[in-house]
C-alpha cells in the first residue's frame, strides 16, 4: 500500500504535503524532483554501500545512487577523461595519498546540506508521504580533529577547507604463517625487531644444491615485488628517529645528521638493515628480487612473515581459505613511541558535480551518522572514527590493526604519490646493486638517498 501511494505521490511531483492542510513551497518541489548521483569507488565495500544506499533512499526516495566500482589504476585517467567533456561522477572515493593531487577537481565541504525528506503519516483514508525539508550541519573543521583519527584531519584538510570524509581507515600489521613459525620452532611471534630476524633466520630454508631460497622468513629488503615497500621503509625510518618527510611534506630523510664509527649516517644504517633481508652476504637474507609478488607468496605457504595492510584480510582469506595464518601489530624500536602509516579512501565531491548539495548530503549519512557503523559491520573494515575504537578491539582480528590506529600517519603530500612511491622503491633496488667503485661506498650510497629525496620533491 505505502509504495503505491508513494509512486502516485512522486509522480504528481509531490503537489502536497501534510493531510492538505497546505500547498508545498516552490522550494520543497523543487528539492523533491529525481536525482541522480553517480559514485565512483575503488576498494571500499561495494555490498556494504548498497545496502547504506537502499537504506538513504528510504528517506529520500527522489535520491537515486549509481555505483561504480572501478580499477585502481583507471579512476584518475578515466576522471579527467570524462570531466574533460563535462561528464563524470558526483561522488568519488580518492586515496589519502591523492587528496592534493585530486583537490583541484574536488568541491570542498559546505557547512551545511539543505536536502529534502520524505516521511509518512497515517490519516483517516490512509498513507500520505511528507516532504520536509531538512538542514544537515556537516562535520566543520574541528569536529573532524575532535571525532576522527588525527591522520584524517592531516589529509582531507587543506588550506583551512575539508575535501571529504572517509567511511574506514586502515594501517600495516604483520600476517605469519602458523604452521610455519611451528615447524621453525618458533613459539612465540615476535615483538621486536631483534626476535623478529632470530625467526626469520630460523625459517629461511635453502635448497642445498643451489643456494636458492625455497622457504623465506619474510619478504623484506627489496621494493619492486614487495607492496607498500615505501611504506615499511617510512616506518623503519621514523622508528629511527629520522623524519622521512618535514612538515610541508618535503622529502628529508637523505639529510645528513651525524655518522657512526664507522662513517654511516643514520639513514644509511636504516637502509642496511631493510636491504639485508635481501642481502646474500648476510645472515637474515631471506628474500630477493626474483621472487615474486609477495602476497602472492605468502598466500602460496612459502613466506612466513607479511607487511601488509587490514583490507588485504579478505584477499587472503579469499585467496587461501585453507591458510592458518595470524596477525600481529607492526614491531617497534620503541614501545614507547610506536609508528604506523596511515592508508585510506576519502569519500569527495566533485567541482562540477550539479548536485553537490544531495552528494554532501549522502557523504555525511555513510561517513558521519550510525550509518557508518552498519558500513563497518557489514564490510569487516577499520574505524576511521574514535567512537567506535573501543568495540572493535574486542575483535581478535582487527585488533592488531587497531592498537596502532592513532598514531598511524601518512608521509606523502604531494601531487604524484605513485612517482614518489617509485622513487622510494626504485632506492632500494639501487642499495641491493654493486657499486663500480666499493672504496667509495658511501659516497654512491648517499647519492642513492640524494637522487630518491630529489624525485619525490619533484611530485610536491
Amino acid at each position: 500500500m505505502f509504495k503505491k501511494v508513494l509512486l502516485i505521490f512522486l509522480a504528481s511531483v509531490f503537489i502536497t504535503t501534510g493531510f492538505g492542510c497546505k500547498t508545498a513551497s516552490p522550494e520543497e518541489q523543487a528539492a523533491a524532483k529525481p536525482v541522480t548521483l553517480e559514485y565512483w569507488t575503488v576498494f571500499d565495500d561495494v555490498d556494504a554501500l548498497k545496502s547504506l544506499i537502499a537504506k538513504f533512499k528510504i528517506d529520500h526516495p527522489q535520491i537515486t545512487v549509481n555505483l561504480r566500482q572501478l580499477r585502481y589504476e583507471e579512476l584518475y585517467p578515466l576522471l579527467v577523461e570524462e570531466l574533460a567533456e563535462d561528464k563524470g561522477p558526483d561522488i568519488i572515493s580518492v586515496r589519502n595519498r591523492w587528496m592534493k593531487e585530486f583537490q583541484t577537481k574536488l568541491a570542498s565541504m559546505p557547512a551545511s546540506a539543505k536536502i529534502a525528506r520524505t516521511t509518512v503519516e497515517k490519516g483517516m483514508v490512509g498513507e500520505k508521504a511528507i516532504i520536509s525539508m531538512e538542514t544537515q550541519s556537516l562535520p566543520t573543521v574541528s569536529q573532524i580533529d575532535k571525532e576522527y583519527v588525527s591522520a584524517v584531519k592531516n589529509d582531507v584538510v587543506i588550506d583551512g577547507k575539508a575535501y571529504g570524509l572517509p567511511l574506514s581507515f586502515d594501517t600495516m600489521a604483520v600476517y605469519f604463517n602458523k604452521d610455519l613459525l611451528d615447524r621453525a620452532g618458533v613459539a612465540e611471534t615476535p615483538t621486536s625487531w631483534e626476535d623478529f630476524q632470530a625467526a626469520v633466520k630460523k625459517i629461511t630454508k635453502y635448497n642445498k644444491t643451489t643456494g636458492k631460497i625455497i622457504q623465506s622468513g619474510a619478504a623484506l629488503g627489496t621494493g619492486n615485488n614487495i607492496p607498500s615497500a615505501e611504506d615499511i621503509l617510512y616506518i623503519l625510518f621514523k622508528q629511527s628517529g629520522l623524519n622521512f618527510t618535514d612538515s610541508s611534506g618535503k622529502a628529508i630523510f637523505n639529510s645528513v645528521t651525524q655518522f657512526s664509527a664507522g662513517g654511516e649516517s643514520p639513514a644509511m644504517g636504516v637502509m642496511n638493515f631493510y636491504s639485508d633481508f635481501a642481502n646474500s652476504t648476510r645472515d637474515t637474507y631471506t628474500w630477493n628480487e626474483e621472487m615474486g609478488n609477495a602476497l602472492d607468496r605468502f598466500v602460496n605457504g612459502s613466506v612466513a612473515f607479511f607487511f601488509g595492510y587490514q583490507h588485504q584480510y579478505s584477499v587472503i582469506k579469499g585467496l587461501a581459505p585453507q591458510l592458518n595464518f595470524g596477525i600481529i601489530p607492526m614491531p617497534q624500536l620503541n614501545p614507547e613511541k610506536p609508528v604506523n602509516a596511515a592508508n585510506y579512501w576519502v569519500q569527495s565531491v566533485v567541482s562540477k558535480s550539479k548536485y553537490q548539495n544531495e552528494a554532501w548530503a549522502f557523504i555525511n549519512y555513510i561517513a558521519h551518522s550510525k550509518a557508518n557503523k552498519e558500513y563497518l559491520d557489514q564490510s569487516g573494515r577499520l574505524t576511521a572514527m574514535r567512537i567506535y575504537i573501543t568495540e572493535q578491539k574486542d575483535n581478535p582480528d582487527l585488533d592488531p590493526f587497531i592498537s596502532q590506529l592513532l598514531v598511524a600517519e601518512s608521509w606523502y603530500k604531494g601531487k604524484n604519490y605513485e612517482s614518489a612511491a617509485r622513487a622510494i622503491t626504485d632506492m632500494a633496488h639501487e642499495w641491493l646493486q654493486t657499486p663500480a667503485e666499493p672504496s667509495r661506498i658511501l659516497e654512491y650510497r648517499q647519492g642513492i638517498l640524494d637522487r630518491a629525496a630529489a624525485k619525490v620533491n619533484q611530485t610536491l
